[in-house]
């Protein structure tokens, strides 16, 4: 099996899994899709040869439309952008768009979160439209894919901070420099391999969040945390039985828990 890493693939292999975008994404994000890709880039491209580059409120709130159609649905981020006058988001996304260094997209990535409801994720969405050559958006599929050797795979937990946009900025980076590719097909290739689920190589796997039980590498038993004075039981699956203070077998049950974050 081909190694599809962000270090490793090949340059024919990337273009292959970006030709499988449009037939990847549902019908139904294809008026969405437009907007983010093609639209508001457009605009914004107009906008920056007059020499003042900002978005309007309804762009704004059609990328983020996109964003949670795209991925994770949040339905109160989008009543929070809602809440921004439109004079705010002209001045913040102006004064944003004129400080974006794409080496260094950071400090305008801060200054775009000043805007309620855009958290790191969205502000990068945002000026990736701005800058779609160089500036990566960060989606879920992407941070994934660039810290895949870390493990995790497409279950990685994401904390989606400024931390982390950083990792994927260099990650995105090294691969362009490599590839000579643009930051806005690195991202649908990302979605692309997510979408389908690819196991990239290179040890990535595909486990999701850790907790106290540790699942051995041979037999895929499940090792509880053992205690002071108490007998350690293996647990194999779901809903087995496991020994309590007492003696007696009880149904174990896993427990997870989510967060849900402003991205």
């Amino acid at each position: 099996m081909a190694v599809l890493t962000i270090s490793t693939i090949s340059l024919d292999t990337f273009n292959a899994i970006l030709s499988r975008y449009t037939t990847t994404a549902p019908a139904k994000l294809v008026d969405l899709d437009t907007l983010r890709y093609v639209t508001v880039p457009t605009k914004l491209a107009e906008r920056k040869k007059d020499g003042d580059a900002f978005l309007e409120k309804a762009e704004v709130e059609g990328l983020v439309e996109w964003k949670l159609k795209h991925g994770t649905f949040r339905p109160k981020l989008l009543q929070l952008v809602q809440s921004n006058p439109s004079p705010l988001i002209h001045d913040t996304t102006r004064s944003a768009f004129a400080s974006l260094d794409p080496t260094s997209p950071l400090p305008a990535l801060k200054s775009m979160t000043s805007l309620k409801g855009i958290g790191p994720a969205t502000a990068s969405l945002l000026l990736a439209v701005f800058d779609p050559e160089a500036v990566p958006f960060f989606s879920d599929e992407l941070l994934r894919w660039v810290t895949w050797e870390e493990g995790g795979g497409w279950k990685r937990k994401i904390k989606y901070d400024v931390k982390e946009y950083a990792v994927l900025v260099q990650g995105v980076g090294k691969l362009r420099e490599r590839l000579g590719v643009k930051a806005v097909d690195v991202e649908r290739v990302a979605w692309v391999l997510g979408r389908e689920g690819r196991d990239v190589g290179a040890g990535g796997g595909e486990g999701g969040e850790k907790t106290e039980e540790e699942v051995t590498p041979n037999d895929g038993a499940k090792k509880s945390k053992s205690v002071k004075g108490k007998d350690e039981t293996k647990v194999v699956g779901k809903g087995v039985k496991r020994k309590t203070e007492d003696g007696k077998t009880s149904e174990g049950a896993r427990r997870s828990t989510r967060r849900k974050t402003a991205t």
